[in-house]
Formats: C-alpha cells, structure tokens, sequence
C-alpha cells in the first residue's frame, strides 16, 4: 500500500512539473513556421520534400497561393511568417514597412522569364506602338524596363496593359495583346500556334533571383525551422539531380504541364548550390548587393519603391547546410 501511494504522488508531482514546464517561456512546442509559395520550378523542390517526408508539416507548413501578390498579401495580413518571392519583391515589400530578410536563394533565372509575342514580331524592337500585358508587379516593370532598354525603346513608345497575376491567358485571349511579359511554367502552356519568346532573362545575367524570405523578428524563434527548411530544399535539388525523370514525374501535377517538359522549365534556372548560396547571402561582399544596387535606381525610377533599398538585414546565410549535399 505504501508503495502504490508512493507512486501515485509521484505521478501527480511529474504531471505538476510537466504543467509548470509548459507555462515556461521556450518549454512550449512552438508553432510550425508558415511559408507562402506560388507555383513556380524554383520553389517547387519544396513541394517535393514535403511530399517525399523530408520536410515535416509539424515544423514547416507550405500555405499554397494563386502568384507572388497573394503570398504578399498573407505577409501583410500576418497569416504566413514567410514567402517565396523574387527579390525585387522582396525590396517592396520592405519598403512597404514588411520587415524581411532572405535566407535562401532558390534560384537565379536564365531564360526562365520571357515576352511572348504573336506571329510577325522577331524582336523586342518591333513592340513599339504594340499593346504588351505586363502583371502590376515589380518583376513585370523590372522585365519590360531592361528589354525595352535593350532595343534603345521606353515605356512611352509601347502601350502598357496591366494584368492581374492570375489571369494571363484570359488577357491574352480577350485583349488583343501584341506581346506579354511572362514566366515558367505559363511561358511553357502558352507557347505554341505561333506564339513565341523574343527576350527571356538570359539577356539579364544575375538580375532576377528569387528567395525565401522570412520575417526578420522570427528568425532567432525559428532557427531549428529554418534549417530544416534549407536542409529540406538542398535534399530534393540532389534528388532533381541524380533521379530527374522521378522528380519531373512527382512535379507535374503541381506545374500542370506534362511530366516531359517539366525539365524543360528547369532549363531557364541557375539552382545555387549551398557554397553558391552563401557567396549570395553572406557578408558585405555578397554577390546579392551588387544586384540590389542595380535594381534600386530602376524600382525608384518606376515608383516601385518609395527610397533607395536599404541593405541592412537583408540577407542572413545562418541558415544554411554547412556543406554541399
């Protein structure tokens, strides 16, 4: 009897602890870190750990959203921590009062970005006088500004029609567009019957990047997160690399194209390595501060941004593997 009494105090002390423990600040199991992302080939290695179990829902939650404005608006309404953004998005966004820092580059685009045009237009030179849908986004102003720049052409020699980011091919149907500045994997749907890329961000070496960002407040809470984010991301790139048939089939659905031109989207990204990554993020020399510098002027120029782009806390490279998977 003594004994029997003996363990039920106890269990009732270990369930007091236990209680006390959760009331302790840094005791309780924080919530999943919540990461908005539209679909895009760059982001959609994440999909593909979530799905394979590489990237656990009790740490990370993947919130999926129709483009980039919707995964800002979530940021602005406080419903998601972070979001899958280029980083002229990112920019904005910051100088909207968002306070963000990127701690991952998912990829740099190299052909990934295009302006299709309709039959008989060969070249970006040819648009002047011609109607091109442009999404309302620092990305669309960003592509239209450096290709018109490219041919000796301005915004005042072209007729701009603003798209909502979720209605591309509507606009391109019922508007009579001449030209349409456009990215994977719509660019991919899209092509065909004549339609076709006259300038893609090949042309733009370095300039159009997209990144994980995260709310700068978070990141001390979310450490065990952000890494297992990253860990997460790099596991299925070496999966993309040494299984890409697998890894085309498993990303079609969520792409919606065929699971042979799945690759082909993948053509257009440069997909930086974690060595790569950190030349990217980390310290006063990263490559990423060139690209802001250059982007800031153009953003300023288009009313994009309010002042120039501030470079403090911008960037973080805590996060990353410590070595290449």
């Amino acid at each position: 009897m003594v004994r029997c009494l003996t363990t039920r105090r106890d269990f009732l002390a270990g369930l007091g602890a236990l209680a006390l423990l959760q009331l302790l600040p840094g005791c309780r199991q924080r919530p999943a870190l919540r990461i908005a992302s539209h679909p895009w080939p760059g982001y959609e290695l994440l999909f593909l750990a979530r799905r394979e179990g590489w990237l656990s829902e009790k740490q990370v939650r993947l919130v999926e959203t129709s483009s980039a404005t919707a995964s800002l608006e979530a940021l602005e309404r406080g419903t998601v921590d972070g979001a899958c953004l280029t980083l002229d998005e990112l920019l904005r966004a910051r100088d909207s009062g968002l306070q963000l820092t990127a701690v991952l580059v998912f990829n740099v685009s190299a052909g990934a970005d295009h302006i299709l045009a309709r039959p008989g237009i060969s070249s970006v030179s040819q648009l002047a006088g011609k109607r091109i849908g442009v999404e309302q986004s620092a990305l669309g102003a960003l592509m239209l500004h450096l290709s018109l720049q490219s041919a000796g052409l301005d915004y005042k020699q072209v007729q701009v029609v603003p798209m909502a980011p979720d209605n591309h091919q509507l606009v391109w149907q019922t508007e009579r567009l001449d030209a349409m500045v456009c990215y994977e994997p719509l660019a991919s749907q899209l092509q065909g019957n004549g339609i076709h890329s006259i300038f893609d961000s090949r042309s733009l070496p370095g300039m159009i990047v997209d990144v994980l960002a995260v709310r700068t407040g978070l990141l001390d809470q979310y450490t065990a997160q952000l890494h297992s984010l990253t860990d997460a991301h790099f596991r299925a790139y070496h999966h993309l690399v040494h299984n890409p048939q697998d890894t085309a089939y498993k990303l079609a659905g969520r792409l919606k194209l065929p699971a042979d031109k799945v690759l082909d989207a993948y053509r257009g990204l440069q997909l930086p390595i974690v060595s790569a990554n950190r030349r990217y993020l980390q310290g006063s020399g990263a490559r990423l501060v060139a690209t802001v510098k250059t982007l800031s002027p153009i953003m300023l120029q288009h009313g994009l941004l309010q002042q120039p782009a501030s470079l403090e806390g911008l960037f973080d490279a805590r996060f990353l593997p410590t070595k290449d998977f």
